[in-house]
C-alpha cells in the first residue's frame, strides 16, 4: 500500500474520530469526547510521517505535485471545519455550566445569607444549665 493510501486513510479515520468526537459532546459523554481526543492526539504522528513518504512518492511520481496538493488540502480543509464545529459545541457546552456554576455561587451566597439572617443565636452551653 502506498504512503497516498496510508494518508487518505488516516484522514478518514480523522474524520470518523472527529465525527464521534462531536457525537460524544452533543451527548455530554465526556469520557467518549477524552477517548476520542486521545486517539486523535495517537494519530498525529502517523500523519505526519504518511505526509513526509506521501510527498516523497509524489515527487518521484513527477512533477505534477499540484493535484496532489489540492486534494489534500481540500481533505484537510474539511477536517478543519469538523474541529472547528466541535469547538464551537465544547464552547457553547462550556458558557452554559460556567453560567450554571455563576448561578449555583450566587443561591449560594443567597442562602447563606437567610441562614445567618434567621438563624438563632446561640449562647453558650453552660448558660441553659444554670
Amino acid at each position: 500500500m502506498s504512503a497516498e493510501d496510508l494518508l487518505f486513510q488516516g484522514y478518514e479515520k480523522w474524520r470518523h474520530l472527529a465525527e464521534q468526537e462531536g457525537e460524544a459532546i452533543r451527548a455530554a459523554n465526556w469520557t467518549g469526547v477524552q477517548r476520542c481526543q486521545e486517539a486523535l492526539q495517537a494519530l498525529q504522528p502517523e500523519i505526519i510521517r504518511w505526509t513526509q513518504e506521501a510527498r516523497a512518492e509524489w515527487h518521484l511520481a513527477g512533477p505534477d505535485l499540484t493535484g496532489q496538493e489540492n486534494s489534500l488540502r481540500s481533505v484537510i480543509g474539511e477536517l478543519i471545519e469538523l474541529e472547528r464545529r466541535n469547538s464551537s459545541w465544547l464552547g457553547e457546552v462550556r458558557a452554559a455550566a460556567d453560567s450554571e456554576w455563576s448561578a449555583m455561587q450566587q443561591a449560594g451566597a443567597t442562602l447563606r445569607q437567610v441562614q445567618r439572617s434567621y438563624a438563632p443565636v446561640h449562647g453558650s452551653a453552660w448558660t441553659s444549665f444554670s
